[in-house]
């Protein structure tokens, strides 16, 4: 059941086998057995990703809420202790690129708490899962449950100087000349952008598939091609000139919030947490 419920909250093998430290076979092998034992399929297995079937997803329910009952249970017991710990569900994009290089300057500041961090972008459920709080990217309707706005995000082609020089990137059209740099988990990214920069159907010299939008902007910084990129969350990579924006042209998609249950509003490791966000958002955005 722990294998499954990693898998589900992380939305893939390998994620869930580096969370609980064993191999995406182990994972594999552990979820086979569970669908045997229950007679039927949880996860769709596709040739890049795995999708929680229908049956799948009444079992993460039930599975959520008895981790979830579990750990609240458990949290009395720890006492004081319980005060200093925090976890957190947050969006693997805005961990790695806005999150990681900043939170040493939090623990520092903090050094009581703990902090526990799970990247996922899966539907977020405080109510059934061990977590006080989550980042997600959206509109800010979370009903019943506080939500503080981070940042606005704005979707925007990057690439390197030199292939924007090469390949004389200056308008939309001249995009579908480099080899173009696409999220799995989001296929209609590009032909969104492309038609709203009034493109259309284009014919792509090359396409590249990643898992997450940070991996894409890597590979863009690479030179492996044209990526979407999410601003603010490069501002640092433009700044020191590895990427840069060849078509001055954005589109709003949405932006990042911290949200949390109304209960954990008097969580002091939250509340440290939640002004921290506010002060390095302040100076950095």
């Amino acid at each position: 059941m722990q294998a499954f419920d990693a898998a589900v909250r992380l939305g893939s093998f390998k994620d869930a086998a580096e969370a609980l430290h064993i191999t995406p076979s182990a994972i594999s092998h552990r979820i086979r057995n569970l669908e045997k034992a229950m007679g039927d399929t949880l996860f769709s297995r596709a040739h890049r990703a795995v999708e929680v079937t229908a049956a799948g997803r009444r079992l993460a329910m039930a599975t959520g809420r008895a981790f979830g009952e579990l750990m609240r249970a458990t949290t009395p017991l720890a006492g004081s202790e319980a005060n200093r710990r925090l976890r957190l569900s947050i969006s693997s994009t805005f961990v790695t690129a806005w999150l990681i290089p900043r939170i040493a300057g939090f623990m520092a500041g903090h050094p009581e708490i703990e902090l526990s961090i799970e990247n996922s972008n899966r539907l977020l459920d405080l109510e059934n899962e061990p977590f006080d709080a989550g980042v997600r990217a959206g509109d800010g309707n979370w009903p019943g449950l506080v939500a503080q706005h981070l940042m606005d995000l704005h979707v925007t082609p990057v690439a390197t100087p030199a292939m924007v020089r090469q390949l004389r990137l200056r308008q939309p059209s001249d995009i579908v000349r480099a080899p173009m740099i696409h999220v799995v988990s989001f296929p209609l990214a590009w032909p969104i952008w492309l038609r709203q920069a009034g493109v259309g159907a284009a014919k792509v010299k090359q396409a590249i598939w990643v898992d997450s939008f940070e991996s894409a902007l890597q590979l863009a910084e690479n030179g492996a091609g044209v990526a979407l990129g999410l601003a603010p969350l490069f501002a640092e990579r433009e700044h020191l000139g590895t990427v840069c924006r060849p078509i001055p042209m954005s589109h709003p998609t949405g932006g990042y919030w911290l949200v949390h249950r109304p209960q954990e509003t008097g969580n002091p490791a939250l509340r440290a947490f939640k002004r921290w966000l506010r002060s390095e958002l302040a100076k950095h955005g």
